[in-house]
């Protein structure tokens, strides 16, 4: 029961927010009085447009998700990247669009998009046994209690809106579950019928099914803003005040003070990632025992990644498997390099006791010569393509909790580490085929 409320708040919200994205300049030229041609535009590309009602200054429609395949690749073109699996899971979901013209001071239009139809795969799953569920879900649907408002400017050039808030408790079986959503707010700005500026804001998401789970999301402020050319140029910033899980008795864990920031960058048709995520304390109580880890970091970069190659991987079937070797084959010829440039720690305590911190990074770096087929038939040829580079330090406090796990301990005592200024260090290099610890070859 909690997998499918949650899982119908979930589709829901991703199909809103993935017709907002790529629809918004179909939006605005609606406001241009080409509504027909956006619609018939939609018409062929997976959607279908049903119960057009149209006034002088309203329209209302239906839009219908009815053909994966085409609506994935309608949607990828416009920026807004889905997995055909995704488009699977929301076919059959109808969203209904009210239109006002020229509502107010501000805007040139408003919209109203709310699902007036689950998805086929939800429907199929909630059966006769499920009537209660169902019927809730029913009357969530017929209040709009999913709802996404937006108004775009007189010029056409900025945009505003919000998700209505939500509070939904929903009964089944004798369990209970209550899905929240509160002051989720949004703008933008709009440069030749595309999103250029991008913010949100979310002050709490919240699932609380009792004892059993209970997961807490607050106070998340970011946005993002283009840079180049492509739908892949772009620098997103996130904060997040809180994370907050509790399974009673197993676990509890607390995040407070994230930050997250995505740099993506296109050249020559290739794709470079740049992550990184803080975080000002991560608190776990486990067994008895409270962990409090310090000003986390993890830094990450993906280069030489084939843009061509990845949109085609999201277009392919599963089961193409000779399709997927084949795309596989090309992302890898372009040589992947995948950079660790830092995960750390500055201060872990176990109940108290400090342990102080850790630091690490790393390289992996896979030859353009990497032939899948080759290493499919002698697998030992990958050692030749592949090269690996580490170093890890550790302080002696954490060191010494790490090997009363015997089985670190026996992995240590086959390959002690080096010690340096209070410090455990390992530096790894796997070149060829070849293995060195500390300069030492195995």
């Amino acid at each position: 029961m909690k997998k499918l409320a949650f899982g119908l708040v979930g589709l829901v919200l991703i199909a809103v927010v993935y017709y907002f994205t790529n629809g918004s300049a179909q939006i605005i030229r609606q406001a241009k009085q080409q509504l027909n041609n956006e619609l018939s535009t939609l018409q062929q590309s997976g959607f279908s447009v049903k119960e057009r009602k149209s006034e002088k200054k309203k329209d209302h429609f239906i839009v219908s998700f009815d053909n994966p395949e085409k609506i994935v690749q309608y949607l990828n073109a416009q920026g807004a990247q889905m997995r055909i699996e995704d488009a699977k899971a929301i076919k059959g979901l109808q969203v209904g669009v009210d239109a006002a013209y020229l509502p107010d001071s501000y805007s040139a239009v408003s919209l109203d998009l709310y699902p007036v139809t689950l998805p086929e795969s939800m429907r199929k799953e909630l059966g006769e046994e499920d009537k209660k569920l169902v019927n809730h879900l029913r009357g969530m649907l017929a209040k709009k209690a999913l709802l996404l408002h937006i108004d775009f400017n007189k010029m056409l050039s900025g945009f505003k809106g919000y998700i209505k808030d939500i509070n939904e408790t929903i009964e089944e079986d004798g369990e209970k579950a209550t899905i929240a959503a509160k002051g989720m707010t949004f703008e933008g700005e709009s440069k030749e019928e595309k999103i250029s500026q991008f913010s949100q804001k979310i002050a709490l998401l919240s699932l609380d099914a009792g004892k059993a789970l209970q997961v807490k999301v607050s106070d998340i402020d970011g946005g993002y803003i283009r840079t180049g050319t492509t739908p892949y140029d772009i620098t997103s910033r996130y904060r997040t005040g809180s994370i907050a899980v509790h399974m009673e008795p197993q676990l509890s864990l607390q995040i407070k003070n994230i930050e997250n920031e995505t740099k993506n960058s296109v050249n020559q048709g290739l794709l470079k990632s740049i992550v990184t995520t803080k975080a000002e304390t991560v608190e776990i109580n486990q067994a008895q025992k409270k962990y409090t880890i310090e000003k986390s970091r993890f830094d990450f970069t993906a280069e030489n990644l084939d843009v061509a190659a990845l949109e085609a991987l999201q277009k392919t079937e599963p089961e193409d498997e000779a399709h997927i070797n084949q795309l596989t084959q090309h992302l890898l010829s372009k040589g992947i390099v995948l950079t660790l440039n830092k995960f750390s720690a500055k201060k872990i305590t176990e109940n108290g006791k400090n342990l102080n911190g850790f630091d690490m990074n790393g390289t992996v770096s896979i030859a353009k010569s990497f032939d899948m087929n080759a290493v499919s038939q002698n697998p030992l040829l990958a050692l030749d393509a592949i090269d690996i580079r580490t170093h890890i330090s550790v302080s002696d406090e954490l060191y010494a909790l790490i090997i009363q796990d015997p089985r670190a301990m026996i992995m240590m005592m086959m390959v002690p580490p080096a010690t340096k200024e209070g410090k455990k260090i390992y530096d790894i290099v796997f070149v060829k085929g070849k293995i060195t610890v500390n300069g030492i070859s195995f």
